[in-house]
């Protein structure tokens, strides 16, 4: 984005913006499968989803006259983006004439690669663990428990450098079989449903399945679009980090450092189900500070999403379940 000949310009924010918008889609190819409503943000900050109210009852041969008009009870699902900025990053004089590279680009990159990352962790976290309105602010709102299905394959040893120790249940292909009867027990809509697997149970999942299942899954794939393959109605992503959960069954926070008894989750959507919204996205610089000897440079980015229904219907959580006691 700069040279290295004399001053550095201003960086445009709408080539910042474009530029930002589109390393979002192919770093994280599970934010184009959402429905985008950043269209409906709110005062930059805040985007409010209708939602429908019991549909009316129907009567059999009906005897009594005149009918009870009941009113249709509608609401709202909030949620607000979160504010994603970068701490500033100082780039000398003497760094940006004298070393080999441009260093100028480098840090720009870093910003923006830190940024991307962040957003595309918190969003999966988001769609879990959603906000709702209480009393003028905002209150956790959890995807319940119904919708929590714990994987049921053989024993096997977890990854240490999780941080988790001992064994856990593996991720099979019976459990996104079990999240597809889920869906369509909910009524959910059989078009467009996603999963997206952490790297661990995914080669767990590919472990499960059999030389047909494994042949039908690779020819499915789609990876321009980063589909690793389709099994039981389910587009399959793949991402180093989706969701954790305590043994209590909290979510873990992006980032945070995990117990050793916490659990592995994989996460599974129908793309009207879940939301996202971008709002403000900026670069901050000041060229040639005179206290600095040089230039700084920050970034931020408006995002934000959750589960657009308040039944959480078209969200499945998969995650890790314990060894049982054979002694019990």
């Amino acid at each position: 984005m700069a040279t290295n000949s004399g001053a550095i310009s201003a960086i445009p924010v709408e080539i910042f913006a474009a530029y930002i918008v589109e390393k979002l889609r192919k770093t994280n190819p599970h934010l184009q499968f959402a429905t985008d409503e950043s269209g409906n943000v709110l005062d930059g900050s805040v985007v409010h989803i209708p939602q429908a109210g019991n549909s009316p009852s129907v009567v059999k041969n009906r005897k009594n006259f005149p009918a009870t008009a009941v009113q249709r009870g509608d609401g709202f699902v909030t949620y607000p983006l979160d504010v994603y900025s970068t701490d500033p990053t100082h780039v000398t004089w003497h760094e940006e004439h004298e070393i080999s590279y441009n260093k100028t680009d480098s840090v720009l990159n870093d910003h923006i690669a830190t940024l991307i990352e962040a957003i595309g962790d918190n969003i999966l976290f988001a769609w879990v663990r959603g906000l709702k309105p209480s009393a003028g602010s905002f209150v956790a709102d959890s995807i319940p428990a119904a919708s929590i299905i714990r994987t049921s394959g053989g024993t096997a040893d977890v990854n240490p450098e999780d941080g988790q120790t001992g064994q856990r249940l593996a991720f099979s292909y019976r459990d996104l079989q079990k999240a597809q009867a889920m869906m369509n027990k909910g009524g959910v809509p059989k078009e467009e449903r996603y999963a997206m697997i952490e790297s661990y149970q995914y080669q767990q999942f590919l472990d499960s399945l059999s030389t047909n299942q494994m042949a039908a899954f690779q020819n499915s794939a789609d990876l321009a679009n980063g589909i690793v393959g389709r099994f039981a109605g389910f587009q399959i992503l793949e991402r180093s980090s989706v969701l954790a959960f305590t043994t209590a069954g909290v979510l873990r926070v992006p980032g945070e450092a995990l117990a050793a008894t916490d659990n592995l989750g994989s996460l599974c959507w129908q793309k009207s189900s879940v939301a996202k919204a971008q709002g403000d996205i900026k670069p901050f610089q000041t060229v040639d500070d005179p206290t600095y000897y040089g230039d700084i440079f920050s970034a931020l980015v408006k995002f934000g999403g959750r589960c657009r229904r308040a039944d959480w219907k078209g969200l499945i959580a998969i995650v890790q379940d314990v060894v049982p006691d054979t002694e019990a």
